[in-house]
């Protein structure tokens, strides 16, 4: 009975972490309504995160690895890209897969939790 209660446990932790990681995104259309501000570091050291834009909702494995959705409502974070980097809630630099998306400052991680800035 011990086994099959970790086995459960183990299960229900998977799909809670995949849940939380969730990161389908609305790119709002003006800096009011979105709740994180992305700017576009000029090289992967000065990013805060090194993110990644995939095409398949499979995919999103940890936060950072994004996918854009149509709707605000479909989104779990409205960010929007701001030109200036005081304007900024994370630098951001984009990488072509997963495996690459890492954090550089860790202090901005709770920024992209599901609900983000509110």
């Amino acid at each position: 009975m011990s086994t099959i209660i970790k086995i459960l446990t183990t299960i229900s932790l998977i799909f809670v972490t995949g849940i939380v990681c969730a990161q389908k995104f609305y790119e709002a259309e003006n800096i009011e309504n979105a709740q994180v501000k992305f700017y576009i570091a000029s090289s992967p050291e000065k990013a805060d995160l090194h993110f990644c834009i995939i095409y398949d909702a499979k995919e999103i494995n940890k936060p950072g690895v994004m996918m854009e959705v149509e709707t605000p409502k479909e989104a779990d974070i409205i960010i929007i890209f701001v030109d200036d980097e005081k304007d900024a809630d994370i630098k951001v630099w984009l990488v072509e897969t997963p495996a690459e998306v890492k954090w550089v400052n860790e202090a901005k991680k709770q920024l992209l939790s599901v609900g983000g800035l509110k």
